[in-house]
């Protein structure tokens, strides 16, 4: 055994035996922090295993390569779900174990019962003749423990499980510069068609500087803010060269705000601070282009375009909810980690994927799994998400060839497709579902309520949200609130103060913001104390404010241009950015700085 900084690093050998696995759960016992499985004959390079070696944040996590024909795990949302050893069986297998395992400090209670189980059928016989290797029973009993293993693939780098010539392979590893492997390890899972193949390319080289010297993940974020932010300033000022010099920044922004993750990643420098950094920024950046795309079709002489402007801060605000809230739903969902015999040779897996009485959805669910196999459908549908890369390369692509307006005007439309059809299928997944979410998963959606005084009061006159959270449909709940409170301010200001669209845009932009801290707040799992919540007057409040605020000044004649309605958005905003993103901000940096120093001691 030795130790690698707070990871203990433990070698199995090739002939597992029930003493050796019984002093591993022991170890496991008494850790107190994370420990790493390397099978014996494993030859890898060092920088490989930096997930499970050197990420402070890790979980307990796999190492595996894709397919292959000795294929012995089964990965479902980047979560091994069944694994394999000469004994144990896996149904559709789509994954190799690469023979390294990371078991967190929080999930060894529960690995070690399976692993005293394994390690007494192996003395008593009862896992079959032959010869097992320890970790792939390692492996087994992590898998079968109830808890998450993230599976984390080694891409393009070689690597070798007991090869008959080691010193061949060895030379082969050694070849292998770590630099190339903390740039393989910086690729980021998931990104879009356009980020893949076209923003990560450039961003390499100056990922590459970066690394060299040292520049901090954050400090690359302020980079790609304040690059974002002049972007929008040289499309608010309406001339054919400002909108290209503004296009090529909004390419350089998103460009170095691929940096910065690929250093995080490349480093294993992660913090909560980062993550909230980065994409709070990115939100006010893509705000800031539609102000400054409206700003400048104003100066330009075009048409009054802050509608489309409003009304796409409600719809990606809503799809952004919608994204984060479905695909953890879904995760806690479908990923059935439930506790499994680890004596039991089959993994129990319901090879009917989507049993649930409702044939022609399941076999459109399953026929839509065998598609995404394919690569250039799989891509077509990352670009049809409409994610950050394609929505800024839209905005850039025509801003320069059909100016402002259009580049607001295709972005809706392009907005509105995608969102329908990532909609309809979220909606056919969950009327699959059966029974209520996982409590984990209903706590996420009941921390975005986002309820004032009002609404709590009523929550306890009427208590539905404990059955609506739960539900399969809970994760539409927080969409539709987003969409209630931030289309009011869109209907209010277009349908009845058009001149102060302005100020409506500027209360929506901030309530959006409001409402994506409280989003990843949740999903670091944490909610926004309930004083902050309340001083900024809880969804109902702010929105019954509006519609009062309304009908008063109507039935004053007060139109267009209303007095009363200029001064609430005027105060307004005032409060909501002092309390909802000065003072938030504030409390949620000192609150994670106490945090981590805690943990440190």
């Amino acid at each position: 055994m030795m130790t690698n900084t707070d990871v203990q690093v433990v070698r199995l050998g090739e002939q597992a035996n029930g003493r050796e696995l019984r002093q591993l759960a022991d170890l496991l016992s008494s850790a107190g922090g994370p420990v790493a499985i390397v099978d014996v004959d494993l030859v890898v390079p060092r920088a490989a295993l930096a997930p499970i070696l050197d990420d402070p944040l890790a979980a307990t996590t796999l190492l595996v390569a894709p397919g292959g024909s000795s294929a012995d795990v089964r990965v479902r949302h980047h979560v091994a779900v069944s694994a394999g050893s000469a004994f144990h069986l896996v149904t559709a297998p789509d994954h190799t174990s690469v023979g390294a395992l990371r078991i967190a400090a929080t999930d060894t209670s529960a690995l070690v019962p399976g692993l005293h189980r394994i390690a007494d059928a192996l003395d008593a016989g009862d896992l079959g003749s032959g010869t097992q290797r320890g970790l792939p029973l390692v492996v087994v009993a992590a898998t079968r423990s109830g808890r998450k293993v993230r599976a984390v693939d080694i891409v393009d780098v070689p690597w070798f499980l007991a090869p008959p010539d080691r010193e061949q392979a060895q030379a082969v590893v050694d070849g292998i510069p770590p630099e190339r492997i903390a740039r393989l390890q910086a690729n980021r899972i998931d990104d879009g068609f356009y980020s893949t193949f076209i923003v990560r390319r450039l961003s390499k080289p100056i990922t590459a500087l970066a690394l060299r010297l040292g520049w901090s993940p954050n400090s690359i974020t302020l980079a790609s803010f304040a690059i974002g932010l002049l972007a929008a300033l040289a499309f608010a000022q309406g001339s054919l060269p400002m909108r290209v010099l503004g296009a090529l920044l909004l390419q350089l922004s998103l460009i170095v705000d691929c940096v910065d993750g690929e250093v995080a990643r490349a480093t294993r420098r992660f913090s909560a601070l980062g993550a909230w950094l980065d994409a709070s920024t990115d939100r006010v950046k893509e705000y800031a282009a539609y102000a400054g795309l409206a700003v400048g079709a104003w100066v330009g002489g075009a048409e009054n375009v802050w509608p489309l402007a409003i009304v796409l801060v409600v719809l990606q605000t809503v799809r952004h909810v919608s994204d984060y809230d479905f695909s953890r739903v879904q995760w806690a969902r479908e990923l059935r980690l439930e506790v499994r015999d680890v004596l039991q040779s089959g993994d129990g897996a319901d090879t009917a994927t989507w049993s649930t009485g409702l044939p022609n959805i399941g076999r459109a669910m399953e026929a839509s799994t065998r598609a995404n196999r394919r690569d250039a459908v799989r891509w077509a549908k990352r670009a049809l998400h409409l994610p950050i890369g394609e929505r800024w390369l839209i905005i850039s692509v025509v801003a320069i060839v059909a100016g402002e307006a259009w580049a607001l005007r295709v972005l809706l439309i392009a907005g509105i497709i995608a969102g329908a059809y990532v909609l309809s299928g979220r909606l056919l997944r969950t009327i699959t579902w059966r029974g209520p979410s996982p409590a984990e998963s209903a706590l996420l959606l009941q921390r975005q309520s986002d309820d004032g005084p009002l609404a709590w009061v009523v929550g306890r006159i009427v208590p539905i949200g404990s059955r609506c959270w739960p539900a399969p449909a809970g994760w539409l709940i927080p969409v539709l609130l987003r969409l209630w409170e931030l289309g009011l301010v869109a209907i209010v200001s277009l349908a009845f103060f058009p001149s102060l669209i302005v100020l409506g845009f500027a209360w929506a932009a901030v309530v959006a913001f409001h409402h994506y801290d409280v989003l990843y707040r949740a999903i670091g799992g944490t909610a926004m104390p309930r004083w902050l919540t309340w001083s900024l007057g809880g969804w109902e409040i702010r929105s019954l404010l509006l519609l009062v605020t309304t009908v008063v000044a109507l039935s004053l004649g007060q139109g267009q241009s209303s007095p009363l309605m200029t001064t609430v958005f005027s105060v307004g905003l005032v409060i909501l950015v002092g309390v909802g993103m000065v003072l938030a901000s504030v409390q949620w940096l000192r609150q994670n700085t106490s945090a981590t120093r805690t943990h440190g001691e």
